[in-house]
């Protein structure tokens, strides 16, 4: 089972991984492509979540991406 990335759209980190692995290398793109982070919010980044209730956000898993060479 995929951890649950986005709980308000149900998005998982599979369904992001996917999205980047199809060239969602930028915040924007990959919030349309999946929808996640168009709830609340809480997802997108550490700072849109400032009691940490999130286990991992957008951003991040964008930049690790990156650094992976997921993303050009």
């Amino acid at each position: 089972m995929s951890t649950e990335v986005c709980l308000c759209m149900g998005i998982t980190l599979e369904e992001i991984m996917d999205a980047i692995k199809n060239g969602a290398c930028d915040l924007e793109t990959l919030k349309e492509r999946t929808d996640a982070g168009m709830g609340c919010g809480m997802c997108v980044s550490p700072e849109d979540d400032p009691n940490g209730e999130r286990e991992i956000h957008l951003t991040e898993i964008l930049e690790q991406a990156k650094k992976e060479g997921l993303c050009k």
